[in-house]
């Protein structure tokens, strides 16, 4: 098991495409990470919006949705990105809307905040997608289409890194797992991720001057799920049975706390692993101040695995 648990770790990192000519786009740590999306990423803003109740305090810990911390908090901590955070996620947004604001509205609001002048040393993470789904239809278009608007206003008021997420089969979750609908959440995730990625390809080649990161969460989840005892869990497919005991966050064993959220272990493993494919972009310092002159970016992917 351990050997397999190596490999495992070893095929996710090491799959990372680097163009010859591209600098590694860091010259340090970033100064902030400021991350939009929905409740994957929420560590506790909805329950500051009026009219919004959930979640259950009884039954999330501290405003998120989940067990307990969540993983932009896990990455940006002193043994990780060790830089501050600015969460903007909220839980329920789409990649439009109002109620409550989706990924372009928190966009907006941030750079209205920031006086229109985004920091060129910030990390930006855009992770967002499920709920068009679950809250919409099947039309994953415009939903890429939002996020590249995003990424674009980003971009004008200043930012030059972009972190990407695509989403999990969400096909295989509790919430859709077995059901009719499980072949269709499936087939949603595949056409997204697949857009998503083209249009990542697109955007780097339209803006040179922004190194951009995309992580497949995809293939992170797939990992997990091919050997979940080598990462210390029992369970891939039900919610932890202490979701439904109040006051109880012991989420052990279980990658998911309900239907559709994952544990704080999951998320805490998950930020593990966005670090290591971040902090293996980030040469020495001094080392690459040549090569950052040249007007190149530096797109960082960790493949889709063929499991």
């Amino acid at each position: 098991m351990q050997t397999n648990k190596r490999m495992l770790k070893w095929l996710f990192f090491t799959l990372i495409v680097l163009f010859p000519w591209a600098s590694n786009g860091f010259a340090g740590p970033f100064d902030e990470i400021v991350a939009f999306g929905d409740s994957l990423s929420d560590n506790g803003n909805l329950v500051l919006v009026e009219n919004q109740p959930l979640p259950d305090s009884a039954l999330y810990f501290e405003g998120r949705f989940s067990n307990g911390r969540i993983w932009v908090e896990y990455l940006a901590d002193p043994e990780r990105l060790d830089a501050p955070l600015t969460n903007r996620a909220l839980g329920g947004a789409q990649s439009d809307g109002l109620l409550p604001p989706g990924l372009i509205e928190q966009v907006a609001t941030h750079i209205a905040t920031d006086g229109f002048q985004l920091s060129s040393s910030t990390l930006f993470i855009i992770w967002i997608g499920g709920n068009d789904y679950f809250n919409a239809d099947s039309d994953f278009p415009p939903v890429v289409a939002n996020i590249k608007d995003a990424m674009e206003r980003l971009v004008e008021f200043g930012a030059r890194h972009i972190l990407v997420m695509n989403l999990p089969d969400l096909g295989t979750i509790p919430d859709t797992l077995g059901t009719p609908e499980a072949a269709e959440a499936t087939a949603f995730s595949t056409g997204f991720n697949t857009a998503l990625r083209n249009m990542l390809d697109t955007f780097s080649s339209e803006y040179p001057e922004v190194d951009l990161y995309e992580f497949d969460v995809l293939a992170f989840f797939v990992m997990i799920q091919s050997d979940p005892g080598a990462f210390g869990f029992s369970n891939v497919t039900d919610p932890s049975p202490n979701f439904q005991v109040e006051n109880n966050f012991d989420g052990a064993g279980h990658v998911f706390w309900d239907d559709k959220h994952p544990t704080t272990q999951t998320h805490s493993l998950l930020a593990d692993q966005v670090f290591t494919s971040l902090s293996e972009q980030i040469p020495p310092a001094g080392t690459n101040n040549e090569v950052q002159n040249e007007d190149h970016s530096s797109t960082c992917f960790i493949n889709s695995l063929n499991w």
